[in-house]
């Protein structure tokens, strides 16, 4: 139960990755583009996540 709910946690949080980086992308301006480095931030954590346990 627990893995589970971390799994749908995990693609929530991605979803909200991708909606920062979309919605950064379509505007010009400083505070945009923190926005966009957060979304990508936030999906460099879910692949690092996801790589930790095979190294």
């Amino acid at each position: 139960m627990k893995d589970y709910m971390f799994r749908i946690l995990k693609i929530l949080f991605f979803f909200f990755c991708m909606y920062l980086i979309i919605v950064g992308q379509k505007t010009v301006g400083k505070m945009y583009l923190l926005i966009q480095l957060i979304g990508l931030a936030g999906l460099l954590f879910l692949v690092w996540n996801y790589n930790r346990k095979f190294t």
